[in-house]
């Protein structure tokens, strides 16, 4: 079968960074360290494995980063080569490990890509997974899959960028009658879902979301459907974006960083300043920021514009950054992480983030989005990801492929 693998290759990388710096479509040219192999069908690892058979794989920001050399070394101890992209899965099961109960073949399924202690085969396993935060397991080079933090990043399990993949029985959820198109925003949902139920607004917060990408849309929509009817302010690139941004609850659209700066000054007590030396800034500004984008400066922005004592909640998955930190400390402001996987407050209990991400798609909120805007067989892979990377051009939100037709 066919895959769409990632081999690091470090001279080949740094000339990636470097030419994808100038023009991301010179990541997918003959120097880029992406390429479609011929690979075999993946073989179950053990009993209470399942193979899937992929009907639909979205692509991440986190996939253009890596693909674009614009990813941190600092998750290379975990990581390992050459592995098949693809970890936003919907699929249906084709073959059963002889241990596996509960599943059948031919069941349609939405896969939790994360391989913690308990797919790696720890009866006994770390305390972060013991405690609900398997985001964080400490044994992500161990265990029966090695290398690699999870399905799309690991050799040994695959991903859905390619027909065929392999899933432990514990990572299966159900996707019972959604469409793959709305089945498949599960993960890109939860890493947006999850910040704001572990860092949810309180009553007189003034909310910003920065960035109306995939995720900063899903943000918006997330905070609506966990009830919060304030003001939602958000800041975007492009025009498309924040008509999106409105269709899924956003009130004011802000389209430029003057106008972002200008609407923050006007809050009630705000005040502008520009020193001679530094970046302008924002004294009484939003009150609750989520950044999901993670660039230099949408970091840059979130400390200027947060409100003394504020809170900003890193959603986008921020790498290699320059930032002047003195707002933080002076200002005391909180700075917070939130990776997508692990357990979430969620109607007055603990629960698994992709338990309550399919529950709300279940509740049919999400149809009238259209977010999946383009999706690409294999072989088509290099017009898929320039679309990804070209969002202006191509008007695009959310990219998938199809390996199956």
């Amino acid at each position: 079968m066919h895959a769409i693998r990632f081999h690091f290759r470090p001279v080949r990388y740094i000339l990636t960074r470097w030419l994808a710096g100038r023009r991301p479509s010179f990541a997918l040219g003959p120097l880029g360290s992406v390429s479609l192999d011929r690979v075999p069908v993946p073989e179950l690892p053990g009993p209470d494995w399942v193979r899937i058979e992929t009907s639909i794989s979205g692509v991440c920001g986190s996939d253009l980063a890596a693909l674009t050399a614009h990813d941190s070394f600092t998750l290379e101890p975990f990581a390992a080569f050459p592995f098949t992209f693809g970890h936003e899965n919907v699929g249906r099961i084709d073959q059963l490990g002889a241990d596996v109960e509960g599943w059948e073949v031919g069941e349609r399924v939405i896969v939790n890509p994360m391989l913690a202690c308990r797919q790696r085969g720890f009866e006994i396993v770390c305390d972060p997974c013991a405690q609900g935060e398997y985001g964080l397991c400490r044994r992500t080079t161990e265990g029966a899959t090695g290398g690699g933090p999870m399905i799309g990043y690991s050799p040994a399990t695959g991903g859905g960028w390619a027909p065929y993949f392999l899933a432990h029985q514990s990572q299966l959820l159900r996707a019972g009658e959604l469409d793959d198109e709305v089945a498949v925003l599960a993960d890109p949902l939860a890493s947006a879902l999850r910040p704001v139920l572990l860092h949810p607004p309180k009553t007189d917060d003034t909310i910003l979301i920065i960035g109306a990408g995939t995720i900063g849309i899903l943000t918006i929509r997330a905070l609506r459907q966990i009830g919060w009817e304030g003001e939602i302010i958000v800041s975007g690139r492009y025009p498309f974006q924040l008509e999106l941004a409105e269709a899924a609850g956003a009130d004011i659209l802000l389209r430029s960083r003057d106008e972002l700066y200008t609407w923050a000054g006007s809050l009630r007590d705000a005040r502008s300043y520009k020193p001679s030396l530094a970046g302008r800034f924002i004294e009484g500004g939003p009150s609750l920021i989520y950044d999901t984008v993670g660039t230099e400066g949408s970091v840059r922005d979130s400390l200027a514009l947060a409100r003394e004592g504020g809170r900003i909640i890193l959603v986008g998955a921020a790498a290699q950054l320059k930032a002047d930190w003195t707002r933080l400390w002076y200002r005391q402001l909180t700075l917070a992480g939130v990776f997508a996987y692990g357990h979430a407050p969620y109607e007055g209990a603990e629960r698994d983030i992709y338990e309550i991400t399919i529950e709300e798609l279940n509740k049919g909120h999400f149809t009238d989005l259209g977010m999946v805007t383009h999706i690409f067989p294999l072989e088509e892979y290099r017009a898929g990801l320039i679309a990804a990377l070209d969002k202006s051009g191509h008007r695009s939100v959310k990219v998938a492929f199809r390996p199956n037709g």
